[in-house]
């Protein structure tokens, strides 16, 4: 269940303009989010998502300097079909 929510979220997100998942392959749980091309900070983005009661992952930004604007997101099997949507819906609004 869990590989099958993972890679729905990964699906709905890379959907997103701006966004892209930079790792290929099979990914259990936990995945990077690449917001380089949206122009805005993951810090930005994270807070904008929190303001709607949303934690969108943990930004590397720092730790991982190279990579530039990534979070890392986490799905688990607490997550449902109707929070991966709203994720994604809600970030596009974010990111406009």
């Amino acid at each position: 269940r869990i590989l099958q929510k993972t890679a729905y979220a990964i699906r709905k997100l890379g959907r997103i303009p701006g966004v892209k998942i930079p790792f290929s392959g099979i990914h259990f749980k936990e995945f990077v989010v690449d917001y380089n091309a949206t122009g805005k900070t993951v810090a930005a983005i994270h807070q904008a998502l929190l303001a709607r009661g949303i934690f969108a992952g943990s930004d590397l930004s720092r730790e991982f300097p190279q990579l530039g604007q990534c979070s890392l997101v986490a799905v688990t099997e607490t997550h449902t079909q109707a929070d991966i949507d709203r994720l994604a819906e809600t970030l596009q609004e974010a990111l406009k």
